[in-house]
């Protein structure tokens, strides 16, 4: 399972290095705050090891009528027909390590769950239950509104 999300976590620790980069440019370091500095980047990249792992969490479990959406803190239950809408997105990065985000919008709330590997599986399994169940998105506008 750890192979699927290494793009994901390469992709996070890039980011991150590069915030690191930025903001270390604008630091006065020298021998007196060098250990400050190794106590900041510490801190920095464990709360990028705690976000790495809370995107990780993320799991999704598709069913005939409905979808769960489950992490560390909450689990979603979503009946396809409660979908507003439903679609997929890439951003530069993401496209760089073949990552997608999927995006769920339904009547109370929104759902995104980021850096998906393999997301045009669980996209397309989405979508052919959303088929299978009559749902399509000629008739989301009019499911929102009942």
């Amino acid at each position: 399972m750890l192979a699927l999300w290494i793009k994901s976590i390469e992709k996070t620790l890039i980011k991150i290095t590069i915030l690191v980069a930025i903001f270390s440019a604008f630091l006065e370091i020298s021998y007196k705050t060098i250990l400050n500095y190794f106590i900041f980047l510490g801190i920095v990249y464990f709360m990028g090891l705690l976000y790495i792992l809370f995107k990780m969490s993320y799991r999704i479990e598709i069913y005939d009528t409905h979808i769960y959406i489950k992490n560390f803190f909450r689990s979603y239950k979503i009946p396809y027909k409660n979908f507003s809408d439903f679609f997929i997105t890439s951003g530069y990065l993401q496209k760089k390590f073949n990552l997608y985000s999927i995006y769920i919008i339904t009547r109370r709330k929104n759902f995104l769950i980021k850096d998906i590997p393999q997301a045009e599986k669980i996209y397309n399994k989405i979508k052919d239950e959303l088929e299978l169940n009559h749902i399509t998105p000629e008739n989301w506008l009019e499911n929102s509104n009942n």
